[in-house]
């Protein structure tokens, strides 16, 4: 086992997940959505969406490959596919659209739909754990897999973890920031995803050019 493997992929898997899962923004819609509920309910539901986040983003890792199989869906093309979509959420945390204030009955639970998806596990941050279970299925043999997937597993567990923490220290975390500090932080966040966004169309079409560039000089 290669600690120092582990310690790597880990520690890039929570940052390229922390702008994506974006807890803070979970947050506000944990408390919006527990309007006349308890601190105790509230606490149970940020729980329950934390640990349904970590068996979320473990499935979707094991099953990419799979995905990208049965689907004959190229690497490159689903880089392209993942930035718009990492890009377009990016855009609408940077511009967001006024809301309209609909009182609706809330659900008994929550933590599933909608605070875990599409909250903090949208089409986005699925598409980056495909992307990434494409990646480790094409690495050298010369790498350690096993040392590469406990560092992600450990990467989604401490995400989970500080997804966790941010949703249940919502009322305090909230009374800090206030509404424009949430808005502020938000807004961060969508330009480091629109950032995401067009690194990953850059990785897409670099990679096709490649292709192209292989294989035109054997058709000549």
């Amino acid at each position: 086992m290669d600690f120092e493997t582990i310690f790597r992929v880990a520690s890039l898997t929570i940052l390229a997940l922390l702008p994506m899962v974006n807890p803070p923004t979970t947050a506000t819609l944990l408390l919006g959505l527990s309007k006349g509920r308890t601190k105790q309910y509230i606490a149970s539901q940020a729980r329950l969406a934390s640990l349904i986040l970590f068996f979320t983003l473990s499935i979707t890792l094991f099953i990419g490959s799979s995905i990208l199989d049965i689907f004959s869906i190229s690497v490159p093309s689903l880089r392209l596919g993942g930035g718009l979509i990492i890009g377009a959420i990016g855009f609408g945390m940077l511009f967001p659209k006024p809301v309209s204030n609909v009182e609706t009955d809330t659900p008994s639970s929550i933590a599933f739909v909608p605070l875990t998806i599409p909250s903090m596990c949208g089409p986005g941050t699925m598409a980056l754990i495909i992307s990434g279970a494409a990646e480790i299925a094409s690495l050298p043999n010369d790498v350690n897999i096993p040392s590469v997937y406990i560092g992600a597993i450990l990467g989604f567990a401490g995400m989970s973890m500080i997804a966790w923490f941010i949703l249940s220290m919502a009322y305090p975390t909230l009374k800090l920031l206030g509404t424009n500090g949430i808005d502020a932080f938000t807004r961060i966040m969508g330009f480091l995803l629109v950032c995401m966004g067009v690194q990953f169309c850059v990785n897409g079409f670099t990679e096709i050019y490649l292709e192209l560039q292989a294989t035109l000089p054997s058709v000549a």
